[in-house]
């Protein structure tokens, strides 16, 4: 049997929505896609005993009072009912040990579920000069090279020490929990992948993979591959 993989989602103008390479990266990963809407808070445990793995997606901005901030100038769209139901399930899979696979938002939403921070805005809020994060390229394309530490998770998967990214983000994980191992930044300091020690699997990286995969780009595929194995190590429901 192939694993559920829960997978978050987005509203625009009253509707549900999703980018299709999330979906078809897990369906050619060997995973069985399952999209979970807003308003679940209360039967997150269900949800979380009706699926395989979750996966945490890319979207709009964190509200900061999430990690005890005023809205800076240069923040983005945020969406409550969005962050509700993401961090409860992130508790919730986290408590249960469920694969976890957070993806640029995702990495974020991860980092304050557990008590961390983010930058608002790079450009208004990094004290270095950093790099374009917000590429003016097609979503697949790569933008900048990341340093991967050796002996973590990724640098396993990945088997490699740098590898070339997509990048399409303003915000970004500035405090980080000690629960967390960081596992590749990008030149300028800001990080780009992070994973929880002592854990299964969770990995959590700034870029999009979902958009290079269905591209069939090497290393992007090989994420994939490594959260369907994990979630199937895990046991199919």
């Amino acid at each position: 049997m192939k694993p559920i993989i829960g997978i978050t989602m987005t509203t625009s103008d009253g509707k549900y929505c999703i980018n299709s390479p999330y979906v078809k990266s897990v369906l050619d990963a060997g995973g069985i896609p399952f999209c979970i809407p807003f308003g679940v808070e209360k039967d997150v445990r269900q949800v979380i005993d009706s699926i395989d793995g979750l996966l945490l997606t890319g979207g709009v901005d964190i509200h900061p009072h999430y990690f005890q901030e005023e809205p800076h100038p240069k923040l983005g769209e945020v969406m409550l009912e969005r962050d509700k139901v993401e961090i409860a399930l992130a508790h919730a899979a986290l408590n249960h040990k469920l694969p976890v696979f957070a993806i640029c938002r995702g990495i974020q939403l991860l980092n304050v579920a557990l008590g961390g921070t983010l930058y608002q805005d790079i450009n208004a809020q990094y004290e270095a000069e950093p790099l374009l994060h917000k590429q003016n390229a097609l979503r697949h394309e790569l933008a900048h090279f990341i340093e991967i530490t050796e002996g973590t998770k990724l640098h396993n998967i990945l088997g490699k020490n740098r590898i070339a990214v997509n990048s399409l983000h303003h915000q970004a994980v500035k405090d980080v929990p000690a629960l967390f191992q960081i596992s590749a930044s990008a030149s300028d300091g800001i990080i780009e992948a992070m994973e929880l020690n002592d854990y299964p699997f969770c990995l959590a990286v700034q870029w999009h993979p979902e958009e290079m995969a269905v591209k069939g780009e090497e290393h992007s595929s090989k994420l994939f591959k490594a959260f369907i194995e994990a979630c199937l190590e895990q046991g199919v429901t």
